[in-house]
């Protein structure tokens, strides 16, 4: 009977005290929740946010212009004006873009001879008041840096024979004048511009631009040798524009 009794007792205390020590765990447990999703917050807030990405294609409208340097007196400071357009595509971020364009050119009126340019160039722009986040539908500036390429026909009828036996190709071209020769240009090019966010949703951009930049020659080449030395000073080009695409 005493051993009954004492182990009745026994087993009334360890039931008492396993209650006691479960209620006791509760704050703790409640306590070590709360640490770990602070922590796993924290980590959250650590993890680097999504970089939205534009890709998308643009089309802009050009006016070109230059002096020519040449050994060929008719084209000796001359000052040409080209009209044009451009076609290529667009990859950026919230900061910056890169762009590849190609263009075709046709020289105004008022310059006495015809020329035609093509015109490949690639440039990264990056957008100097971007800090924390875009701003839609406000105007903002950017600075371009860029290369292009151009290859320009020569029409006209200021080559005559000359004592070296230089004598104009015969008129295969569907210009008017006949095509005297090509030079290809490379030039570095610099560009400041704004630009207004017509549209920027979470799927679809449209962004206007308009642009002025300056270039510098960095070398040339002539098809014949009434063209060496043929050169450009002090190319400037407008564009206005139109950039379009998705969001990722």
């Amino acid at each position: 009977m005493v051993l009954m009794l004492f182990m009745l007792f026994a087993i009334l205390t360890l039931k008492s005290c396993i209650v006691n020590a479960q209620s006791s765990l509760g704050p703790l447990d409640n306590l070590i929740s709360k640490k770990a999703k602070a922590w796993d917050d924290s980590v959250k807030k650590l993890k680097p946010k999504k970089t939205t990405i534009y890709l998308g294609g643009e089309m802009s409208l050009a006016f070109a212009q230059y002096s020519l340097k040449s050994r060929i007196s008719a084209l000796e400071g001359l000052h040409v004006n080209y009209i044009g357009t451009n076609l290529g595509g667009v990859v950026g971020n919230s900061i910056g873009k890169i762009k590849a364009n190609v263009g075709l050119y046709y020289s105004e009126p008022s310059v006495p001879y015809t020329m035609e340019m093509f015109q490949g160039a690639i440039a990264g722009t990056l957008y100097i008041l971007r800090v924390n986040k875009l701003k839609y539908h406000s105007f903002e500036p950017y600075v371009t840096l860029g290369l292009a390429r151009q290859q320009t026909k020569f029409y006209g009828n200021y080559l005559p024979v000359t004592e070296n036996g230089i004598v104009p190709p015969a008129n295969y071209s569907a210009a008017e004048q006949p095509l005297l020769g090509k030079a290809g240009f490379t030039q570095l090019n610099t560009s400041v511009g704004v630009e207004y966010q017509l549209t920027s949703c979470n799927t679809t951009f449209v962004h206007l631009f308009a642009e002025v930049g300056y270039g510098v020659s960095i070398s040339s080449r002539a098809s014949n040798q009434a063209f060496v030395g043929t050169r450009l000073s002090n190319p400037t080009t407008f564009l206005l524009g139109i950039n379009f695409g998705i969001i990722k």
